[in-house]
């Protein structure tokens, strides 16, 4: 059984003794092993989804559209075919790809688009998160179907079956679904005016205000036929046939800017991964439009310049205070100078330098915070925003038998997207515009300012904290992993490297133990959970302000250990890997 090393009481947290596999002797639920293969997601339902199609035969690709379509299902409020994301692919022979299917700008938005909408109606809550005017283009779909067509065994037909059944025949719902429901529900009590436009998130999944209990069986028969036409006719019928004039009918009606000639002109974008190392690993990350990779390469370069096991030895206040300050010169950096690369020029080579990181680290007191200026821009304005807890967004990971391996994360940005939806066929619609610099000076959703290099423009894809990433030992895939949460996907990721790479932690202690993040603005410091109190009186003591709002991401991974692969599903949003 799993029992915590007689050491010191500040770092017993940290250890834990595993047996000779390198997976836990006995674990919890959330852990499992596996010899062929592992599928790691935030729900239980999509990861047996994805075991089904690699015990039949399916590759990594395969099982990670089966999953995907899964997710849509059982998790609504966090992704779907509404939404849209980023997957990296590692194959067995060497080669890495990066797809970009993340939403873009409908042609008819702009940079002002939001200030009319405000200017015009001054009593609607945030345009550019609730209502048809928050959607942007989703790419979910030709995403999924592009890797499918390309990398995959199977049929569409096929890997989407999972979904159908879970769709039609229905899913227990968890304690997790109920949260966010919840969530969602007092959106539309604070702003009344929605219930009509967000008719059926309120009628399915809101259950007309009387929220389902835990274990209630919910079928989706209208998704259920979205997903079986998607399976006959292709991604044509979402992107020029029967859905797209759906959606444009819907758009009309409650004044959005969305047409059906936005969704059949979307294309994917198959870009070059970041590549970089940290120590003796190599990093595979997703580059921009995802601000997750340039600032975790940034971070990785950074934190190389110290010992962070021996200074977390002799003083672990001091170990979270260097990743601290790391963090906020890669947020005050992804405030200043990320966006999609294909509008404007972004500085990805000089971001992930290590003569750049170099500079940083030398900037870094051991003892004291810096002014806020000298993080990045100082025209920015400080004080505390609300974190709101995940929900719209999704990581999963798979391994194949061959040694394929898929990390993607995909959304919908905030829970339940938009609260909108294309009723007849059943697609919760994304929020992404509002990751755009909707309203500029004014935060987003998760309390992030952005610069107007990340403004609203036609085509235009907006900037995100997906990290999806690969870490390969002695060439090898050896860590796998990604979050949702917004901003603190970056942190959470950056949090489960280091327990793993630099303090030796077994996989699920690395997912469990207290995460620390800071994004620059505002000037707090948040755990995801209780920390010791002595670190928190060390970060107090160099002037850190800590915040009491406890908040993180969720992780799930993929470990190789010497017998095959661990997966681990971050308990906070109770998904279950699976592996054989």
């Amino acid at each position: 059984m799993t029992v915590l090393t007689r050491v010191d009481p500040k770092l017993a947290a940290w250890m834990i003794v595993v047996g000779a596999s390198g997976c836990a002797v006995s674990g919890p639920a959330w852990v499992a092993s596996g010899t062929h293969g592992m599928v790691a997601t935030d729900s239980t339902d999509a990861s047996r989804a994805g075991l089904e199609i690699l015990r039949a035969g399916g590759n990594a690709i395969d099982a990670a559209t089966a999953v995907s379509f899964a997710l849509g299902v059982t998790r609504p409020y966090s992704t779907g075919c509404g939404g849209g994301g980023f997957t990296i692919i590692r194959f067995a022979d060497g080669r890495n790809v990066a797809l970009d299917y993340r939403e873009t700008a409908p042609r008819r938005s702009g940079p002002d688009m939001y200030i009319r909408a405000v200017k015009r109606n001054p009593d609607r809550r945030n345009p550019s998160r609730n209502g048809h005017l928050a959607v942007g283009v989703p790419g979910l779909v030709a995403g999924r179907c592009l890797a499918l067509e390309r990398y995959g065994k199977m049929s569409l037909e096929r890997v989407l079956r999972p979904a159908v059944s879970l769709a039609r025949g229905g899913f227990a719902i968890d304690q997790h679904y109920r949260d966010s429901s919840d969530q969602a529900l007092a959106q539309l009590r604070a702003d009344p005016s929605l219930r009509s436009s967000c008719a059926y998130v309120h009628r399915v999944h809101l259950n007309d205000g009387r929220l389902h209990s835990v274990g209630h069986v919910l079928r989706q028969p209208a998704l259920a036929r979205f997903l079986e036409q998607l399976a006959r006719e292709g991604p044509d019928f979402f992107y020029r046939g029967a859905f797209g004039e759906a959606l444009e009918r819907t758009m009309i009606e409650h004044r959005g800017v969305l047409r059906a000639d936005d969704l059949a002109t979307y294309r994917v974008r198959e870009r070059m991964p970041l590549v970089s190392s940290y120590r003796d690993y190599t990093v595979i990350a997703m580059p921009p439009p995802s601000s997750g990779g340039v600032a975790l390469v940034q971070m990785l370069n950074t934190l190389a310049r110290f010992d962070l096991e021996h200074s977390r030895r002799e003083d672990p206040a001091r170990t979270q205070h260097l990743i601290v300050e790391a963090m906020k010169h890669a947020y005050a950096d992804r405030a200043r100078w990320l966006a999609d690369t294909d509008f404007v020029p972004v500085p990805t080579d000089l971001l992930t330098s290590r003569q750049y990181a170099a500079q940083l680290a030398a900037r870094i007191e051991p003892d004291r915070v810096l002014n806020a200026s000298a993080y990045g821009t100082s025209d920015v304005k400080s004080g505390a925003a609300a974190l709101p807890d995940d929900a719209g967004t999704s990581h999963f990971c798979v391994v194949d038998r061959w040694g394929n391996v898929v990390v993607s994360t995909e959304t919908i940005n905030t829970s339940f997207g938009a609260l909108v939806a294309v009723d007849e066929w059943g697609v919760i619609l994304n929020n992404e515009m509002d990751d755009f610099t909707a309203l500029p000076g004014e935060r987003n959703a998760f309390g992030l300012i952005q610069s107007d290099r990340n403004a609203v423009e036609p085509g235009k894809r907006p900037l995100s904290s997906m990290s999806p990433t690969i870490i390969l030992k002695d060439g090898e895939p050896y860590l796998m992993l990604g979050a949702s949460g917004g901003p603190r996907i970056i942190s959470s990721v950056l949090a489960v490297v280091l327990n793993v790479l630099d303090f030796a932690l077994p996989i699920e202690r690395a997912i469990t133990t207290p995460r620390v993040h800071h994004q620059w603005t505002p000037d707090e410091v948040y755990f995801d959970r209780t920390a010791l109190p002595d670190v928190v009186a060390g970060l107090e003591s160099r002037g850190h302000v800590m915040s009491n709002d406890a908040r993180g991401g969720v992780v799930q991974a993929i470990l190789r250990t010497t017998t095959g692969w661990v997966g681990v599903s971050d308990p906070h949003k109770a998904g279950r890997p699976a592996g054989y």
